[in-house]
């Protein structure tokens, strides 16, 4: 049986600590790999493909490297997964089994984890076998006692006063050796600025105006461009001082020499999402570093009290959509009232409180007025669309036959390149010409291939208009804007000065 492989190899940070060869990374994990499949008499000479998680752990099967495996399973792609052992898949017990027992024999694939000693050919469709189902529970018990010893460890690290934070705090550094902070003499003086201008009587968003007034760096700009991290989403230009920042610094105890651990928590193991600390489980140790404020300057301006919680006002239509044209930001609104009742909203950009830009000033609009501009450009938008009378069934016909007479042609052609070859074969033709004409052979192939793809692009285009003509008539008589024809149709909207607004759309076509 001819075999698609897919080479599957898995790191984690704890295997980063450990010794042996095949589990010092993913390049020798592969060799390993590679080696036993040139060895195995039914496998040598497979296409091989390769799946790899670097720093995932197996406790969960939200890798993208599993993820992309097991799609090519369904996809019927490979035949046959080769990986170092059971623990490279994963750590859970009943996962790891299910998949053993149910899910591969299903798609017929065949499983070899090689320091296990495991081979699904062997099993002659059997279930998992006793003592490969002991290795995966303790494979499962060791993933959570090692989480346990980890987490220990991290502790242990935080009581001596050491930075867990793979970054420092935005006005320090952390030093990689003695794993403290140590005040970085580029971002401090600003993290001092802050509070030397509240010092002097300037409120939050005045601090937030002079920074930006002045083109100081935010934290974000700072790390982007010193390649101190690099999964920003904006622009660095496009960063701006925010009051937000300002909380955050004036609240922040590391600034008085603390540090502090394990403020924010995973939602689940394995899942990268991140919630906030409970407040008795963050770990804050005083007097290990240099400050760069004083205890009583701190205590002045940090926050006292909690902000008592506005009365619940539900989330506008356009929640998420709505941007300022000038500056880029997201549009805030505040409730217009009436005899204690709210009648209408008004939005506006909020960064003209920290930002000196005329044009963000006069961002003002009514969402009733917003809905009626959004909705009459929508029905416009969709009743040219839907009357459109191009007829995609006889365009379709079309680009079939053109698909067809291509596919002729290509064939013509390679069987015109396998004459070439007897020609040559029986020195009709020199090395030369055959050469030059099997050149010109290729070109043409590639010629029409490209013509082929073109009419495939094109049909797959018109089905998506039929598509999309459908979805547009469940709405056509619909007698005011919703929330649901908003995120359905709109992506953005850009909102200038004079109530001037361009809608982008979520279909091109539109």
């Amino acid at each position: 049986m001819s075999y698609s492989i897919g080479i599957y190899t898995r790191i984690s940070k704890q295997d980063e600590n450990k010794f042996t060869e095949e589990s010092k990374s993913i390049k020798n994990q592969k060799t390993f790999i590679e080696d036993y499949i040139q060895n195995n008499n039914d496998l040598r000479g497979s296409q091989l493909f390769y799946y790899s998680d670097d720093g995932f752990s197996g406790r969960t099967f939200n890798r993208p490297g599993i993820k992309k495996l097991l799609e090519d399973v369904k996809n019927g792609k490979i035949n046959c997964i080769v990986m170092k052992d059971l623990s490279r898949f994963g750590r859970d017990y009943i996962e790891v089994s299910n998949y053993l027992d149910k899910i591969f024999p299903f798609f017929k694939i065949r499983f070899i984890a090689i320091n296990d000693n495991y081979d699904s050919y062997n099993n002659d469709g059997l279930t998992t076998d006793i003592d490969t189902s002991f290795k995966n529970i303790l494979h499962s018990y060791y993933s959570k006692d090692l989480s346990k010893k980890v987490k220990s460890g991290l502790i242990a690290r935080v009581r001596e006063g050491k930075n867990i934070a793979s970054f420092g705090v935005f006005g320090y550094t952390r030093n990689k050796e003695t794993k403290k902070l140590e005040i970085n003499p580029e971002t401090a003086p600003i993290v001092k600025m802050i509070f030397d201008l509240l010092e002097e009587g300037y409120s939050r968003s005045d601090v937030c105006k002079i920074l930006n007034a002045n083109s100081i760096p935010t934290k974000s700009e700072y790390n982007i461009k010193k390649g101190i991290r690099k999964s920003y989403v904006r622009k660095a230009e496009n960063k701006i001082w925010k009051l937000v920042d300002i909380h955050r610094i004036v609240n922040d105890e590391t600034y008085i020499g603390t540090t502090i651990n394990f403020r924010m928590k995973t939602v689940k193991p394995g899942y990268s999402k991140r919630i906030k600390n409970n407040e008795e489980d963050i770990i804050k140790i005083e007097n290990t570093h240099e400050p760069i404020i004083s205890r009583e300057t701190f205590e002045k301006f940090k926050s006292k009290k909690k902000v008592p919680r506005k009365k619940v006002i539900s989330k506008s239509i356009f929640a998420y959509k709505l941007k300022c044209g000038h500056c880029g930001y997201a549009l805030k609104f505040k409730p217009i009232c009436k005899n204690n009742e709210i009648i209408d909203k008004k939005y506006s950009c909020f960064t003209r409180m920290i930002i000196n830009q005329p044009e963000c000033q006069n961002i003002f609009v009514k969402e009733s007025e917003l809905k009626k501009i959004v909705f009459e450009s929508l029905k416009i938008k969709i009743s040219t669309y839907i009357n459109n009378n191009i007829n995609n069934k006889n365009l379709i016909k079309l680009e079939d036959e053109k698909i067809n007479k291509y596919t002729i042609k290509i064939n013509d052609l390679k069987l015109s390149r396998q004459q070439l070859y007897e020609k040559y074969v029986d020195n009709k033709i020199t090395l030369d010409e055959y050469i030059k004409l099997k050149e010109e052979n290729a070109n043409n192939i590639n010629v029409i291939l490209e013509k082929l793809q073109f009419s495939k692009d094109k049909i797959e285009q018109y089905k998506n208009i039929d598509t999309e003509k459908q979805i547009f008539k469940q709405y056509i008589n619909e007698e005011e804007l919703t929330r649901e024809l908003v995120d359905i149709f709109v992506k953005c909207i850009y909102v200038y000065k004079d109530n001037n607004v361009i809608i982008h759309w979520n279909f091109k076509s539109l």
